[in-house]
């Protein structure tokens, strides 16, 4: 039995082991870069929860918050009541002064 072996036989295998050894290649650095962005353990296995000062502070700040919604609204209506006024030449007829 002779075994006979050319030139594109050989390219053929360089070709085929370039192949796997690119996915062998892309997989590790695939697998480096997963393990160097993955959360540590101690924050993987419970969640951080908030305490009391965290939740205390959070409704302050949503108190605030609708307090400034509420003077925003109310700006935002004296706005709109001045722009009508403007925009009807005046007060409106029932308002005004009758001789």
């Amino acid at each position: 039995m002779t075994l006979q072996i050319d030139g594109v036989d050989v390219m053929n295998a360089i070709e085929i082991a370039a192949w796997i050894g690119s996915i062998v290649a892309m997989l590790v650095i695939g697998l480096i870069v997963w393990v160097m962005v993955r959360p540590p353990r101690r924050e993987r296995v419970r969640p951080a929860e908030p305490d009391g000062l965290d939740a205390e502070e959070m409704m302050r700040l949503l108190d605030r918050m609708e307090q400034r919604l509420e003077v925003l609204e109310r700006a935002v209506a004296v706005e709109a009541r001045e722009e009508d006024r403007m925009l009807t030449g005046g007060d409106r007829p029932e308002t005004r002064r009758t001789k």
